[in-house]
């Protein structure tokens, strides 16, 4: 057992940070298996803080950047459902001087957020050329809101005030007070969202079953298939709040790959990785949207038909490892199909509108560095073989994909 030891890199699975969407590679592609019966614990810290994203044209842009719109006079006369109502408002925006792309003032918004997985995984090597796995993540996550408005047109908002104390609307001067006051949590609570609120939380995420086949081996190279199965074990993100971290999406995934080395000298391997993730249909829970302009909406549809797109990635990857010391460094490049979604409650053009966006592509960069005893438990002088390593990962470009770092902790066993 010690001399096959000698070839091991504790490299078993690739997981993305968030459900359902593309995430960060946490590891360098290898294709690596662990020998006969030798058996792999290990546990992965993963550490972010997502700041900000990457829109749909590719613009980094801060978290809370849904949250930050202009309120024009329009946007009031919508949220009046009687058309009497409408009618009186619209009569008093007139009287002000005022239209309906008169800009009242504009929301603005701040997000904090801090998310740490721990991913224990425990492997074996079934025979020389086959090893499977299996991963549990847990996901904390803590959340801090803070919500507010600007008033841009004091002139206007004071003149409306004014028209409204004289009656002839169901909006009254307090409820205009308290709905210009706060507008974020005020149109919340009219769809029936829970409020904005700072929250700590801890959830199961998407247990992953993995199988590694290595099915050539030389003396320069090596080749192995890779298939992972993702397990809807997570809980799904609450469509009662506008800001949550789901712990899985829900639904099943199948991914199948190929991984090459090349053993370029005796402590250097150059890795090459591709692969294909399915994404399959199922039903959710979905807030159904009724304006291109906003995902926020009243209606809920239980049973929404969805298909997640299905995920393609590429990686490239180099390590080097002497007397234990090890340094890599990898390139990942990913894209995301778009989802679709249907559904009987609403007209379809509303289903459609959940399929804004939802095509995602990312090139993220990582190196890591670490130290393995498995020299020095060969020669008797450490009590078990290990190793420990500290990775950093940065997204290079992407579109509708968090952009924010992140930092993973490796320490592993083998016994």
């Amino acid at each position: 057992m010690n001399k096959k030891l000698a070839a091991i890199t504790a490299l078993l699975m690739s997981t993305t940070t968030f459900a359902g969407g593309l995430g960060q590679p946490i590891s360098l592609p290898s294709a690596k298996v662990l020998p006969k019966g030798v058996r792999n614990f290990t546990y992965k810290g993963i550490i972010t803080n997502p700041e900000s994203k990457f829109d749909a044209n590719g613009n980094k842009v801060v978290l809370a950047d849904p949250l930050m719109k202009q309120i024009t006079f329009g946007d009031m006369i919508k949220g009046q459902y009687d058309p009497v109502d409408k009618g009186s408002l619209e009569q008093k925006m007139m009287a002000i001087g005022a239209n309906e792309d008169t800009v009242m003032g504009e929301t603005v918004g701040q997000v904090n957020m801090s998310v740490q997985a721990n991913v224990p995984i425990f492997a074996i090597g079934i025979n020389k050329k086959h090893t499977l796995a299996v991963a549990v993540p847990v996901t904390r996550y803590q959340t801090n809101v803070a919500t507010g408005v600007r008033h841009t047109n004091p002139e206007k908002i004071d003149a409306l005030r004014q028209e409204l104390a004289n009656g002839g609307t169901a909006l009254k001067e307090e409820e205009f007070n308290e709905k210009f006051g706060d507008p974020i949590n005020a149109k919340l609570s009219e769809y029936n969202y829970e409020k904005l609120e700072d929250e700590n939380n801890t959830k199961l995420g998407d247990i992953k079953l993995v199988s590694k086949y290595k099915a050539y081996e030389g003396n320069k190279s090596a080749f192995t298939l890779v298939s992972a199965l993702t397990l809807p074990t997570g809980k799904e993100a609450n469509v009662d709040k506008v800001i949550d971290i789901g712990g899985g999406d829900g639904q099943l995934d199948l991914e199948l790959g190929v991984a090459h080395d090349f053993y370029a000298t005796k402590h250097f391997t150059f890795s090459v990785a591709a692969g294909h993730t399915i994404q399959f249909a199922d039903t959710a829970a979905k807030r159904v949207p009724f304006t291109n302009t906003s995902s926020l909406s009243p209606d809920v549809d239980r049973s929404t038909f969805r298909d997640l797109g299905d995920i393609s990635k590429a990686e490239i990857g180099a390590a080097w490892n002497y007397h234990g010391i090890n340094i890599g460094a990898g390139y990942a490049l990913q894209y995301k199909q778009g989802d679709e979604y249907s559904g009987d409650q609403f007209s379809s053009a509303r289903y459609d509108l959940l399929e804004r966006e939802t095509v995602q592509n990312m090139q993220s960069l990582q190196v890591n560095a670490g130290y393995d005893t498995i020299s020095l438990f060969r020669a008797g002088k450490f009590f078990a073989p290990m190793k420990i390593s500290v990775g950093h990962s940065r997204v290079l470009s992407g579109k509708n994909v968090v952009s924010s770092p992140m930092t993973t902790i490796d320490f592993s066993m083998f016994f």
